[in-house]
């Protein structure tokens, strides 16, 4: 017995199986080492536990049932499964045998039981039947047929439930039989043979494309591949098959390769069409013809037409038909909405293309059945509306004759195409006729343009004439002894000619700018020299009306520009004198600055504004209209036409400006004015011809009006001075008064004479009393009743004077003649003598006067009475040439427009004479209105040296004579 238990300890210690015991209560009363191992506890652990507490609860009562009635029968047991919670709570499947032990007597003591861990082996057995069910799921549900053979039979032993649908045949039907038990014979000696092929060869054999007839089917195309299947001896055993339905894919590809062929045919027909230039040019009756013709050819239609509406869409008109077989083409067939309602509501709201399939029987076409389809034979219509703008204007019919037929979305689309190149034919063919209109529209208006240039040439010459002579001759009359009164009305006489000259000039601005022959020059000029001249022929108006007229000029503003100094001139003398006209009283203020809202190099803005009467709010935009003013009575009460604004604005415009105004209405307006310059890139040297150093000098302006006060600081400060200005006499004599008690004193004062409360001259009074001042210049600035104020200027003795609106020019030689009168310096306002040049002995010119006007002749020969010049006279062209054919002539002066024979003709007959008779040209100068630009090309090439503008003044003419004095040919 001893041994016995030896031996059994021994064999616990080397199997791998866990070994234990139980009393016959169920309780451990020994476990092996090896529970750590499979278990994880420690065999002290288990003593004292039944095996069912290492179980989970439904394990546990499982298993006590199973050993209760084992226990009970005292019976040995073995491969008992059961499952036990690991240590770490893992389930491990252990397999248990198992005796029970009886002591010497016989007595039931309980069980020893062996178990072995079998998790392992138990999850690969689940495993392998999981697989094998996946698999056979899988094969189940492939949706191609697998199909086994036996390798020697070559029967059926395993079929797939898509097999049993492909085929036709329940499982049972098929397991066990061969392809001869369903297919033709000749079939199923082509399947065997092809099998036999495959087992022979050993390796899997590809049939892309196996015919196959089936039972409910019909003939089925399949994609079938076969490989055998070997035994464990490397013989094949099974022949494995699997065969993919492809009779849907086949078909669908031969309709894509079709659709593919159809849509290639379809492209490049519109590539086709899109070449042609009966679509683009305008031929539209040969683009119809290609059009339906296309759609024919492409689609496969016997009958292709084009419809187009009417105005009213009351009824729609035939253009164009095509029928394929006769090959001809037809027109001329009306139909009315009225017979056909549900079609034409239909097409008007079709986006690309009634597609009716059975034309008999569609709600939309089946009104045509009887009158039109049945007759034809027309069983399917394709018809594409034709848009133009957004409005359906006509359709595109295909008619296709037979039975129905069914339109793919391709053939809609192309229908759809085909109509927009309807379109465009149409629109190319209204374009052409468009443009042979406005091609004979430009001629007219070329032929119209050309008169009334021709007229606006005439005219201005028919007016400038008389103008010529009245001008002139009331010029000769100033000339001459006079009484008070007839002075006075000679001056009222010639004021109203140069206002009449005025108003002729701006109707004929006007014109040039309408007929579009109105051109700017683009020269170099000084801006800052041009406002000042504006400024300055404008002052005397504006001291009669006791107005302050002032000019600031921003120092970021370029003053060596380029464009057309003359115009720009135009628009300030317009805008700054309608500025005084308009102001009763108050100041009126032109400033130039960079224009804020265009940062460009040359863009400068030019703001006029007054205190005058303003401008009622509905009429800002009008008074920039032709002959416009904002009220009818300010023209009789201010005079004027109301072109001036409007010359302005079209001036502005040319140099890619505007103008526009603000206003209040009894405060006064605000007018802007923006042009584009360019600025010089290399501009010569602007110096004024006075140099004065005011480095360091402090000085006081007095102003009461700013815009004078910014002037001269910004001036004066440029210069070196130390400039302080105040706006009132109490002020200046403040600061002078603090001034002059600290250690630098003012030096130089510049007082407006004129200021309310206090004027200048009363502050130079004030200063004097206080205290003689030492070293202090005082120039004074006057502006209304200014010959009144210098006279007193000089009487105090102070050091200058400034006529307002004050220039930069004289501003500067005032204080510096001011500054050496200070200093005791004496200047003279001569040059150094030069030696005189003796006189050149030169001949009286005989002049040649070519002149129809009978006034004009007078005039001329009244400017040249007191003069040594001989002047001969012309009526006409034509005996000019012949007076100069026999004379000498040293100058002609040559009015362009004449009868018999006009100044253009006889110039060019003159240099003919001279060229052929070898002479050296004489001086010509025309005598011309010069209403176009054109005009002074036209002299110029004529042969011409130069021109005169009527009217002609005396000095101008005087001045010209003398210059060619000099260059006068012997």
């Amino acid at each position: 017995m001893q041994n016995s238990e030896q031996w059994f300890r021994a064999l616990v210690e080397t199997t791998s199986d866990w070994v234990w015991e139980i009393d016959e209560h169920a309780v451990f009363t020994y476990s092996s080492q090896k529970i750590c191992n499979i278990l994880g506890y420690e065999p002290e652990e288990v003593l004292g536990k039944t095996p069912f507490d290492l179980m989970s609860p439904e394990e546990a009562r499982r298993i006590g049932d199973l050993f209760g009635s084992i226990a009970a029968a005292r019976q040995s047991f073995s491969s008992i499964e059961s499952v036990y919670l690991h240590k770490d709570g893992r389930r491990i499947v252990l397999e248990c045998g198992g005796v029970p032990m009886f002591d010497g007597v016989g007595r039931f003591r309980g069980y020893r039981c062996i178990d072995r861990d079998i998790t392992e082996r138990k999850r690969a057995v689940e495993e392998s039947g999981h697989n094998q069910a996946l698999l056979a799921s899988i094969i189940e549900n492939i949706p191609h047929m697998i199909f086994v053979k036996d390798a020697k039979t070559l029967k059926f032993v395993r079929f797939n439930q898509a097999g049993e649908q492909l085929l036709g045949y329940p499982r049972a039907e098929l397991i066990g039989k061969s392809d001869y038990d369903f297919f033709p014979e000749q079939e199923a000696d082509c399947f065997t043979a092809m099998d036999r092929k495959v087992l022979q060869r050993g390796h899997l054999f590809d049939i892309p494309e196996e015919p196959i007839e089936t039972r409910r089917k019909g003939r089925r195309l399949l994609h079938t591949k076969k490989v055998p299947i070997n035994g464990d001896d490397g013989t094949p055993r099974y022949l494995l098959g699997i065969s993919e339905d492809i009779t849907e894919r086949k078909h669908t590809e031969c309709v894509e390769r079709e659709r593919v062929r159809a849509l290639e045919q379809q492209q490049i027909a519109l590539c086709e069409l899109a070449k042609h230039d009966a679509i683009y040019k305008g031929n539209f009756e040969e683009a119809l013809r290609m059009i339906t013709e296309t759609g024919s050819r492409v689609l496969g239609v016997e009958r292709a037409s084009i419809w187009t509406f009417n105005e009213q869409g009351t009824a729609m008109e035939l253009r164009n038909l095509y029928e394929r077989t006769p090959n001809r083409h037809i027109t001329g067939f009306t139909l009315a909405a009225q017979d056909y309602p549900s079609y034409f509501q239909a097409i008007a709201h079709e986006e690309h293309a009634i597609a009716a399939d059975d034309a008999h029987t569609d709600v939309r076409t089946r009104e045509f059945s009887q009158s039109y389809l049945t007759p034809l034979g027309i069983g399917a219509m394709l018809d594409a509306p034709v848009r133009r703008r957004g409005r359906v204007v006509g359709v595109l019919c295909h008619e296709h004759v037979g039975g129905p037929r069914s339109w793919t979305t391709e053939e809609v689309y192309f229908s759809s195409s085909l109509a927009t190149f309807i379109t465009l034919a149409l629109e190319a063919h209204q374009r052409r006729e468009a443009d042979q209109a406005l091609v004979l529209a430009k001629e007219a208006a070329e032929v119209a343009s050309r008169a009334k240039s021709e007229f606006l040439a005439s005219v201005s010459h028919e007016i400038r004439t008389p103008m010529n002579a009245i001008i002139g001759m009331a010029d000769l009359l100033w000339e001459t002894d006079l009484t008070p009164d007839q002075r006075k009305y000679l001056r009222i006489f010639r004021r109203a000619g140069g206002n009449l000259l005025s108003l002729i000039n701006d109707i004929l601005d006007l014109s040039k700018v309408e007929v579009g022959h109105l051109e700017l020059e683009s020269t170099d000029f000084d801006l800052s020299d041009l406002v000042e001249k504006a400024i300055e022929i404008l002052a005397m108006r504006a001291n009669e009306k006791g107005l302050e007229l002032a000019c600031h000029l921003s120092p970021d503003v370029p003053r060596a520009v380029i464009g057309d100094p003359n115009r720009l001139h135009q628009i300030l003398i317009n805008l700054i004198s309608n500025a005084i006209k308009f102001t009763d009283s108050g100041s009126v203020t032109v400033r130039v600055m960079q224009d804020p809202e265009l940062l460009t190099p040359g863009a400068v803005r030019f703001s006029i504004s007054d205190t005058g009467i303003g401008i009622p709010p509905d009429k800002l935009a009008a008074i920039f209209e032709s002959f416009t003013q904002a009220h009818a009575s300010m023209t009789r009460k201010y005079g004027g036409t109301g072109l001036g604004l409007t010359i302005s604005r079209q001036l502005a415009e040319l140099m890619n400006g505007r103008i526009w105004v603000e206003s209040t209405l009894g405060e006064g307006s605000r007018f802007h004015c923006c042009v584009q310059l360019g600025v010089q890139s290399s501009p010569t040297s602007i110096h004024d011809n006075v140099q004065v150093n005011l480095q360091g000098v402090r000085t006081l302006v007095v102003d009461d009006h700013a815009t004078n006060r910014l002037i001269l600081r910004e001036t004066l400060a440029a210069l070196g001075a130390q400039v302080t200005d105040t706006a009132s006499g109490r002020e200046a004599i403040e600061e002078w008064r603090r001034a002059s008690t600290s250690a630098r004193p003012y030096e130089l004062l510049l007082l407006d004479c004129r200021m309310p409360e206090m004027d200048g001259f009363q502050v130079v009074e004030e200063i004097r009393r206080a205290s003689p001042p030492q070293g202090l210049t005082i120039v004074m600035l006057a502006s209304d009743h200014w010959a009144d104020d210098i006279a007193r200027t000089y009487d105090m003795g102070l050091g200058g004077y400034l006529i307002k609106p004050i220039r930069r020019s004289d501003l500067l030689q005032t204080i510096s003649i001011a500054l050496d009168r200070s200093k005791g310096i004496q200047r003279t306002t001569g040059s150094a003598p030069v030696a005189p040049t003796p006189p050149t002995e030169v001949r009286a010119l005989r002049i040649l006067l070519v002149e129809d006007s009978p006034d004009n002749q007078v005039l001329v020969r009244s400017y040249l009475k007191q003069t040594p010049y001989r002047l001969d006279i012309a009526d006409h062209g034509a005996i000019a040439l012949e007076l100069f054919k026999n004379g000498h002539y040293d100058l002609i002066l040559m009015d362009m427009q004449m009868p018999v024979m006009d100044g253009y003709e006889a110039t060019k007959a003159i240099r003919a004479w001279e060229r052929e008779h070898d002479l050296l040209p004489t001086q010509v100068i025309a005598l011309t209105a010069l209403a176009l630009k054109e005009d002074g090309v036209k002299i110029l090439k004529a042969g011409c040296n130069a021109h005169m503008t009527k009217p002609i003044k005396k000095h101008t003419l005087l001045e010209v004579l003398q210059a060619c004095k000099g260059r006068r040919i012997s």
